[in-house]
């Protein structure tokens, strides 16, 4: 950070050396006090629904689809809107009846004692049975109407209490059950209180009572022939159940071995797949899981073509089949297959239900269960006698259920195959259970990714201690992240995404403890060299520069933090804004990934520029004691390791130097033509595919619940199931409600409120007239598919004219009701008429049985200024509307049409349709009235706008990153030729990374989406290195320049990027696919932007570097306060430390052991004042061929 280099910071460097153990206790006890209060204020994350907050919020089709979700949630019992005027009417009665009683007797008189003394008895009975007595009551309303088309032929006699209620009574007063013992032993007299009880509660009871018996006597028990055909019947001693069902487990199984591509259905595959059954059955919890027998404790028996060839041939283990059984439903499928093919069969036939087969291929369900369930869709075809089963199902009476867990781990463990056949896929509804259980089991190896990061810090270090806190300080930066995150900004969804976050700021939490520790150990290098006696130039702030004894603890951490802290602030700024503009995005989940892993990058710098510093001064206070001459043997072998490695390193560095050197035009050429053709791929061919299925693949693809997912379409019992694949786009049209979406777009299970259009009317007559010219308009466009039926509810507005032409008296009625002024009239209907008798059209509509129920037509909510009404007619008991004065309002308007667009996932296919049809209505929307241009378009388009977003959202994202990222570099390096090669080398680093997932098969999803925003921060340090040290290089000429940039940090880029990919190798080894997916984009991306920075921005700068200040800015400031302290020196005396200031601890003894070959400091990245650097002559190796320029460079003026 910029302010370390003001004076200000001295009072801080002196806490960090003179009070590191104030410091870390106190940085400690905070992070540990966040974390349990970020634990106790909230949950734990839920990660049950691991594609939670996939949605789109926040776009215009993202809005719709709220305000579309909030408006059905709305709609008909769950809020405040009707789509039938007479259960509006019913819960307006229902309520006025429970909360004013409307019928007083005057004979009856209560007197004020006991008014008063049942008062606050009332009030309590009340309050305690309001909620669940008003829904079931009403509940019981809603049945009554709908059930009114099934009378049973009971009494519609009122019994009272003496009748069928005697012993037991419908009531929902003390417990859930509505069938309870009555209490009341005294005769009640229908409306009269005859004992000394509430009378509002009695009422209150025999209303209930009364609607309840309504109900009762109107509604048909489920014993008819209908319903008994939905009811799965057994077959006696052999299947539990009649037909196999979807909500069984079930295994897919296929032929293996020499003849893999033999046919299952033969006598050998037969007998295989019933030996599998039982090594399926053989599991030690399958008898805890599974559905007995009802005579026996023995489990059903699965439903399979083993045992289906076994009832056939009425034999009782499918273990005794030969040829000729195999050979008899061979013959059966055969001769009945055209009649499934014509789909006269079903598994529900009966007399009501009528299949139109032969007996022999009704018997048992057999024919239809076989084909439909076991087999795949190319078992057998048309006309043709040869049959081939590739893949056959095996249905287990197990429940498809996330507590059969335990019983999949057993499957697990045993081997499910045999020498012909193997299971290679199942469906157990097990998908989001075992993929929260792998979520928190497979992050031991982010554990083992952390180890063998500490592992390298230690030994580059060679303190354990040092390692020990670089590991707390990356955990309590997740902390304060959570706490952060949760208590901070008060999100209330984490999703499983961001624990991603652990493997990513592992790899930068040690990038930057490397880097601290490196200037760290080149400031102690520097001060105890054989060469300490020169002069060089002052990095110290001027108060520590002219102190008396400048070797002390305090001016080393102070001239280390000026370096390091501005180091690590500038990855940290280019890293957490990549992650910050993930914000950008309109989908939840990456939202969310953005701010929390943004602010672990923060939190971490956080503790890397206070817990580090305070715990390099503690590890030299604590260890300076301890020295002794005789070292131990673990640091010898510490130190000798440390030897061969940095030797290692010095060759690795001097080759990788000298190829730059040489070859720089060759680099240059490879890696522009490696960036052109990934620039293609990315853009042209193949291109970075959007997904192209809705379904989020959890797994790896060789899982068998993946598997699954991708053969479960051969099977035809799956294919009615399959996204809708047979369903044509609906296209609707909504009025009255504003697409608004005010909810929490951090939170999916927030939408918001439902937010009416108060300019909308529809009962206007240019309203009127328009709607119905915008029905007959849709029907002449080419996307409109002609939908046949009687009484639609598609376009309201033509029944209700329809409905409006019928006679006001009818002659054939012989109740002789006068339907004025609902009939004979005119359109367009004045508006009163429309408000009046548009609920009766619509009521009247509900009660035709061949009305076709839908989400079109008007909504209606009461008037909250007039009475609510309701007469109850004595020939059918059902509710009409009272003609006196309208009741009910319009408050929103569906119009719904198909489309001849047919359902698909391909983003081109529903974007063409999308925008066909809304710039289509934009044009007649744009006619309509006033009252009527709130009005907009929704379809089936989630899956759409997660892939409309995804595709703009990402460049959103990238340009963000990038220009956040070409701002840190104008603003350290202050050089635009710099800026603009580094930004040129970042662009190239993304095109290689995406070219190589795309090559890899990744699809633009959610995941990948954070992965190549991501990739801007991550890949952008490097070349922030490069570029900033070649721009602080004390030599002005661009060879010598390259050189020093090289000599200097290729081992720490090296080392960080070694040991994050590492981290993310380790990942790849985990079982579900977000870790893997994380795993392989960290090896990709620090592989290729190492390269890169190294190979391509070095090469760059060497052949056509800024050289002798060209382009090369400052800041006014600053050029001051370096002219303020030109030709400020101070000389190092090292007879004049002071002796009780001890610094030469296990690490910094080691440091001056190596003084005379460290050759590789790290220098100021945003000065250009120098520490002087150790000469050739003094290293362990030749020092490199420079110009005259560079090597003078490095002396300074005595």
């Amino acid at each position: 950070m910029l302010c370390f280099d003001s004076e200000k910071m001295n009072w801080y460097y002196h806490v960090l050396a003179r009070r590191p153990y104030l410091v870390v206790v106190s940085i400690a006890v905070y992070c540990v006090a966040c974390i349990i209060v970020a634990f106790i204020l909230n949950d734990l994350p839920d990660f049950s629904d691991p594609t939670l907050g996939f949605e789109t919020r926040g776009t215009e089709i993202g809005k719709r689809l709220t305000a579309w979700h909030n408006l059905n949630q709305e709609i008909d019992g769950n809020g405040i809107l009707f789509s039938n005027p007479s259960d509006l009417l019913q819960k307006i009665q229902y309520e006025k009846t429970r909360a004013v009683p409307r019928h007083q007797h005057p004979s009856h008189r209560r007197h004020k004692g006991q008014s008063r003394k049942h008062k606050n008895n009332k009030r309590r009975k009340e309050q305690k049975k309001n909620n669940e007595h008003s829904d079931v009551a009403y509940n019981m309303m809603i049945i009554n109407k709908r059930l009114k088309a099934t009378k049973s032929p009971l009494s519609d006699k009122w019994m009272g209490d003496s009748g069928v209620f005697r012993d037991f009574e419908v009531t929902n007063d003390s417990i859930p059950s509505l069938l309870e013992p009555t209490r009341q032993s005294e005769p009640i007299e229908y409306g009269h209180n005859t004992t000394f009880v509430d009378e509002d509660e009695h009422r209150e009871r025999v209303q209930t009572k009364k609607s309840t018996w309504r109900m009762l006597k109107q509604a048909s028990l489920p014993f008819d022939g209908l319903s008994n055909s939905r009811v799965r019947q057994p077959i006696e001693g052999f299947f539990c159940d009649s037909s196999p069902h979807k909500a069984y487990s079930h295994f897919v199984v296929k032929r293996i071995g020499p003849n893999a591509t033999d046919s299952l259905f033969d006598l050998n595959g037969i007998l295989a797949m019933c030996q599998l059954q039982e090594q399926i059955g053989a599991a030690p919890s399958y008898q805890a899981f599974c559905e007995p027998e009802m005579l026996s404790t023995n489990c059903c028996r699965p439903w399979s073509l083993p045992n289906y060839v076994t009832l056939l041939a009425n034999k009782s283990s499918c273990f005794d089949l030969n040829a000729d059984d195999v050979t008899l439903l061979h013959s059966l499928l055969l001769s009945c297959y055209e009649y499934y093919h014509l789909l006269k069969l079903d598994n529900n036939c009966n007399e009501v239900n009528r299949c139109y087969a032969p007996e022999e291929c009704l018997r048992n369900n057999l024919v239809f269960n076989v084909l439909n369930f076991l087999s795949d869709y190319s078992f057998i075809k048309p006309n043709d006698t040869t049959v081939y089963l590739r893949y056959a199902m095996i249905f287990v009476p197990v429940t498809r259920s996330n507590r059969i867990l335990p019983l999949f781990h057993e499957w697990q463990h045993v081997p499910l195959r045999n020498e012909l056949v193997e299971v290679v896929a199942m469906d157990l509804g097990l998908e989001n259970e075992l993929f929260s259980e792998l979520l928190l089991t497979d992050v031991w190896l982010v554990s083992l990714g952390g180890l063998f990061v500490m592992a390298c810090v230690w030994l580059y270090t060679g303190s354990a201690f040092i390692t020990l806190m670089s590991c707390c300080a990356i955990c309590f930066s997740l902390g304060l992240a959570y706490f952060a995150y949760t208590v901070v900004f008060e999100f209330n969804f984490f999703p499983y995404m961001n624990l991603l976050a652990i493997v990513v700021i592992i790899g930068i939490g040690a990038d930057d403890v490397f880097l601290f520790l490196k200037i760290w150990q080149c400031v102690l290098a520097e001060r105890f060299s054989k060469s300490s006696t020169l002069n060089t130039q002052s990095t110290l702030p001027t108060p520590l520069e002219h102190n008396e004894h400048t070797e002390t603890l305090e001016n080393l951490m102070a001239l280390t933090m000026r370096h390091a802290a501005a180091s690590m602030f500038v990855t940290s700024v280019t890293t957490a804004g990549a992650f910050y503009a993930s914000y950008s995005s309109s989908i939840t989940a990456i939202k969310c990934f953005g701010i929390f892993a943004g602010t672990v990058v923060v939190t971490n710098y956080l503790l890397m520029i206070t817990w580090l510093p305070a715990s390099v001064s503690i590890m030299e206070r604590l260890f300076a004691s301890r020295m002794s001459c005789q070292q131990h043997l673990s640091q010898k072998l510490l130190n000798a390791c440390k030897k061969s490695i940095n030797r290692f390193c010095e060759l690795f560095e001097k080759r990788i130097t000298q190829s730059i050197m040489n070859y720089a035009y060759l680099w240059l050429f490879i890696f522009a033509i490696l960036g052109t053709l990934s620039a293609i791929i990315v853009f042209w061919y193949p291109g970075l595919q959007l997904p192209q299925k809705p379904d989020f693949q959890l797994f790896v693809s060789s899982h068998p619940f993946e598997v699954y997912t991708r053969l479960k379409h051969l099977f035809w019992f799956e294919k009615p199931l399959q996204g809708v694949e047979n369903f044509n786009m609906s296209m609707r049209f909504v009025w009255g409600v504003q697409p608004l979406d005010d909810g929490d777009y951090t939170n999916p299970n927030s939408y918001g409120n439902l937010h009416y259009d108060n300019n909308f009317n529809i009962s206007s007559k240019p309203a009127q007239i328009w709607l119905r010219r915008f029905c007959q308009n849709i029907r002449q466009q080419p996307f409109y598919q002609a939908t046949f039926g009687f009484l639609l509810p598609n376009c309201f507005i033509e029944n209700f004219i329809r409905f409006m032409e019928r006679r006001c008296i009818d002659d054939m009625d012989r109740r002789v009701l006068d339907r004025t002024p609902c009939c004979e009239a005119q359109f367009p209907y004045e508006p009163h008429i429309f408000e009046q008798c548009l609920p009766q059209c619509i009521s009247n509509l509900y009660e035709t049985s061949f009305y076709q129920h839908g989400k079109a037509g008007p909504k209606f909510a009461a008037v909250p200024s007039r009475s609510d009404e309701y007469t109850e007619s004595n020939s059918n008991e059902s509710l009409s509307i009272e003609t006196t004065s309208p009741q009910l309002l319009v408050k929103a308007i569906i119009i719904e049409f198909d489309s001849t667009t047919a359902y698909s996932t391909l983003y081109a296919n529903i974007k063409l349709f999308y925008e066909t049809v809304e710039n289509w209505f934009q044009q007649q929307i744009s006619t309509a009235p006033a009252e009527l241009r709130g009005g907009w378009f929704i379809s089936d388009l989630k899956f759409f706008n997660v892939q409309d977003t995804l595709s703009h959202d990402t460049i959103t994202a990238i340009i963000l990153a990038m220009g956040a990222s070409l701002v840190v570099l104008l603003c350290f390096t202050l050089n635009i030729i710099i800026s603009i090669y580094a930004v040129i080398t970042v662009s190239l680093t993304i095109f290689n990374t995406v070219a190589v997932l795309i090559l890899l098969g990744w699809q633009l999803n959610v995941l990948e989406s954070i992965a190549v925003s991501t990739a801007i921060g991550l890949a952008v340090d490097f070349s922030l290195h490069y570029g900033i040290h070649y721009r602080l290089s004390p030599s002005k000429e661009r060879n010598a320049a390259t050189q020093f940039v090289l000599s200097r940090i290729i081992g720490p880029t090296v080392m960080a990027a070694a040991t994050t990919a590492f981290a993310g190798g380790i990942m790849m080894a985990s079982n579900i696919l977000p870790y893997i997916q994380i795993g392989v984009f960290l090896v990709v991306i620090m592989a290729t932007s190492w390269f890169y920075a190294t190979f391509f921005l070095m090469s760059l700068l060497k052949v056509a570097g800024p050289q002798y200040g060209f382009m090369q800015l400052g800041w006014p400031l600053l050029r001051k306060r370096r002219t303020a302290k030109v030709n400020k020196f101070y000389e190092r005396k090292p007879s004049r430390i002071i002796a009780t200031e001890q610094l030469l601890t296990p690490t910094s003894s080691a440091i001056v052991e190596m003084a005379n070959s460290e050759t590789h400091e790290l220098e100021s990245l945003n000065s250009s004042n120098q520490i002087k650097t150790i000469s050739g002559t003094e290293s362990g190796h030749a020092p490199l061929s420079l110009t005259e320029n560079f090597e003078h460079s490095f002396q300074t003026p005595h």
